[in-house]
């Protein structure tokens, strides 16, 4: 249903019955609230909001649950926070509940630990004619695709290293759902109107490779060194930071925070 040229009066009259319907249950909110600790740095007035923003997700996402696990509604309500707290600065459910920034997926799939990727990874045989191929089965964290779910992992490892950041893997694999809205993972999300794309491609290409050349160089990384892997699994990684450690990634690299803090709508220090 297309909610903009209704009578405004209307379409609020409207969006607020259809809101309260679908309202994630107080007795869930509140359990949501006190061990999600992305929601630490919300207020009062910034949580109601996400309140209603992360009811729409959970009643537009298809939840599959994997080997065995048991989604209950608090973790349903978990997993649609976070995605929230994610696009908490795109999206207005109270305008417009159609989520246009999530519309390349509906599913997330969960599992209990890490798992098989379910795509078949490969790589060539040394010593081995040219063509023939050693099939990879790694474990993976989380996966998605362009038009695929969401595939995540519930339990998230904890980090060796006291001082580190703990993965974010829904986030990590949501950004790439964003990076993808105009059909590249390039690490280049289409950007909102009063952004500048080159000072974007420059910003990030010179932090990606500033964080190679560290490796290479057998120096500590700022942050996660899997970011070193491709431009979209920069974005991805620095998107995690972005949220869930913003001083470490203002630290490391300001121009990328600055940049991100312009797509995302959102100031989290």
């Amino acid at each position: 249903m297309n909610w903009l040229p209704l009578p405004s009066r209307l379409r609020r009259d409207l969006l607020s019955r259809r809101l309260r319907g679908r309202r994630i249950p107080a007795s869930v909110w509140l359990q949501v609230e006190k061990s999600e600790p992305l929601l630490a740095r919300f207020g009062q007035r910034d949580r109601v909001r996400l309140r209603m923003l992360a009811s729409e997700v959970v009643w537009r996402t298809y939840y599959y649950a994997a080997r065995g696990i048991v989604l209950t509604p608090v973790m349903q309500a978990t997993l649609a926070t976070r995605i929230a707290v994610v696009i908490h600065g795109l999206e207005d459910p109270a305008r417009d509940p159609s989520l246009h920034w999530l519309r390349n997926w509906r599913e997330l799939i969960v599992y209990p630990a890490a798992f098989k990727p379910h795509r078949q990874a490969t790589r060539p045989l040394g010593g081995h004619p040219p063509g023939l191929v050693d099939h990879v089965d790694p474990v993976e964290l989380g996966e998605t695709s362009y038009q695929g779910p969401l595939v995540i992992s519930w339990r998230e490892p904890r980090p060796l290293n006291p001082h580190a950041v703990p993965e974010q893997v829904l986030i990590h694999e949501l950004a790439h759902k964003l990076d993808m809205l105009d059909g590249y993972s390039n690490g280049h999300p289409p950007l909102h109107a009063h952004m500048d794309h080159q000072r974007w491609h420059d910003t990030f290409e010179a932090a990606y490779l500033h964080l190679n050349q560290r490796l290479e160089g057998g120096h500590r990384p700022a942050i996660n060194p899997y970011a070193a892997t491709s431009p979209a699994e920069f974005f991805a990684v620095c998107s995690e930071y972005f949220f869930a450690a913003p001083g470490r990634l203002l630290d490391a690299y300001p121009a990328v925070y600055e940049q991100l803090a312009l797509f995302y709508q959102q100031q989290p220090l």
